[in-house]
């Protein structure tokens, strides 16, 4: 290599001296092969890698041969096959991220490494710079169980997280806590304490290996219990790693399984010191070191888990006195109701009869030419009788007969013949429980009531059906719009829906039509 390298100091020296210095001190290993594959040199670095002692027991060597070439299965790699050398033939640079080169004693170690084409007198050969890559590839290795031990906590806090928020019972959410964390951790057994006023420890959850050690429900002293009692007077994270002065009942469990070594982690909940959650490994062996700090990462679960038990409690409650309290207007509605029917039985439904009467014996006393009295007699004895059967209507039951009769569909387009504005009506649902079908009219009749006082529409359309086990009923104008929900006829709908747990919901944008949909779900 003839010439000379300039450094930015000006200093001169011999391009191949410089050249065969850095590749005898580099650290990179590095050979060169001849168009034949013969190994014209090898520096310091490529023979120890590939466990010689000295570059002459390499040079002039098939590479192939030298190097051992065989697939990782043991069986023949020939030089046809080998991608290092292709750049002998295409002139192409070839790199790989792993490779398998093996070492004189016939060891195979995994490598990455870049072929470059070398022209040489006698034509062209190849430029070689390998790496062993073993301890990467551990160091990747160990990663990965780190990101798999990660995964499967995260994967652990995420089902007991669902188990804790799906309201799931106490006792089976600590079961599952306890088991999930054994199997985290990798330990051997797992417990949920709670301690009681009277100096006892309970257990409310566990998981062992066989024979299953510690019984759900079970009270234990807290002076049998050293981890379980130093967490209650420190309230910090504890660990004992010799447990020959237990004593007590808990003593014969400890003898038993070979327990040698338990920690804990405190819980706390509202501020307030509730329990513990301990770990414990059997068959004489050491629980891993720090363990009561990672024990403490769940215990925030466990802690979510007993306030939402407390919230569910609460919830009951208030849930309960909803019920009674919708029990109550609804037995007092049903007693106004009967009232009413009394009242338009005894006093306006016996009038309207008596109406009709005297109606009909005046018509008959008139004298055939007083024609036009006769009409009016004529009208006002019909309408009598329209008043007489509607009374009659209400009271049984005030609702329509064309509904308890007819079903919604009949219904809501009698009401729709009626209404002052056009209404398209498509019902698609047959007869529905009488709550729900008195719940969907009213609904229906007291919107198309809104549309003709408040929309000035041109039209409307009513549609009902059912989905997913829930009557949809919508009724949609063309109106102004601008509705508000908070209005006191919409409210009184949404409390009507809310009796049956259904649900209002309004679109009434400014710049023009409204529509109210109520959702009501079917129950048996």
């Amino acid at each position: 290599m003839p010439g000379s390298l300039t450094d930015l100091a000006g200093f001169k020296v011999n391009a191949a001296d410089f050249l065969a210095a850095i590749l005898e001190t580099v650290g990179q290993p590095v050979w060169v092969v001849d168009p034949n594959a013969a190994i014209r040199f090898a520096n310091p670095a490529a023979v120890a890698a590939i466990g010689y002692d000295s570059a002459g027991e390499l040079l002039g060597r098939d590479s192939h041969e030298a190097m051992h070439y065989q697939h990782p299965d043991g069986t023949p790699y020939p030089a046809a096959e080998c991608p290092m050398l292709l750049p002998q033939t295409t002139g192409e640079v070839v790199r790989s991220d792993l490779d398998w080169f093996f070492r004189r004693d016939g060891s195979m170690f995994p490598v990455s490494y870049v072929s470059m084409p070398l022209e040489m007198p006698e034509g062209r050969g190849a430029v070689v710079a390998f790496s062993d890559i073993e301890d990467r590839l551990r160091a990747e290795e160990v990663l990965r169980q780190h990101d798999s031990v990660l995964a499967s906590r995260e994967d652990s806090l995420r089902r007991i997280a669902t188990l804790v928020a799906g309201g799931a019972a106490s006792t089976e959410v600590f079961a599952a806590i306890a088991r999930e964390v054994a199997g985290v951790l990798g330990v051997s057994l797992v417990a949920v304490w709670r301690y009681e006023s009277d100096g006892t420890g309970t257990v409310v959850g566990a998981w062992s290996e066989p024979p299953h050690l510690l019984e759900t429900g079970s009270r234990w002293s807290l002076d049998d219990t050293v981890i379980i009692s130093r967490i209650r007077d420190t309230g910090h994270p504890a660990r004992s790693d010799e447990l020959a002065d237990v004593h007590g009942t808990i003593a014969d469990i400890v003898q038993e399984a070979e327990i040698r070594s338990a920690a804990g982690a405190p819980i706390v909940v509202d501020g307030e010191l509730w329990g513990v959650m301990a770990a414990g490994e059997t068959r004489g062996e050491r629980l891993p070191d720090r363990i009561e700090d990672r024990l403490a990462e769940f215990t925030e679960l466990v802690a979510a888990a007993i306030a939402n038990t407390a919230s569910r409690a609460e919830l009951a409650r208030l849930a309960d006195d909803l019920a009674a309290s919708r029990a109550r207007i609804v037995a007092a509605t049903d007693e106004e109701r009967r009232r009413i029917v009394r009242d338009l039985h005894d006093g306006a439904q016996q009038r309207l009869v008596h109406t009709i009467l005297l109606v009909a014996q005046a018509r008959q006393a008139l004298l055939p030419n007083q024609e036009p009295a006769n009409e009016f007699m004529a009208e006002a004895l019909a309408q009598a009788q329209a008043a007489t059967e509607e009374l009659r209507e209400l009271a049984h039951g005030l609702l329509p007969e064309i509904l308890t009769q007819g079903g919604l569909r009949v219904a809501i387009k009698a009401l729709a013949l009626r209404a002052p504005v056009p209404v398209e009506v498509a019902i698609s649902v047959g007869r529905l429980p009488a709550a729900v079908e008195a719940t969907a009219y009213f609904f229906v009749a007291e919107t198309l009531t809104n549309v003709a006082k408040h929309a000035r529409a041109t039209g409307a359309t009513v549609q009902a059906r059912i989905e997913n086990g829930t009557v949809r009923v919508h009724v949609r104008d063309d109106g102004v719009g601008g509705a508000r929900p908070e209005g006191s006829g919409l409210v009184g709908l949404a409390d009507r829906l809310a009796a049956l747990n259904g649900r209002l919901r309004v679109e009434s944008p400014a710049d023009g039509g409204t529509l109210v949909a109520a959702d009501i779900p079917l129950r048996d």
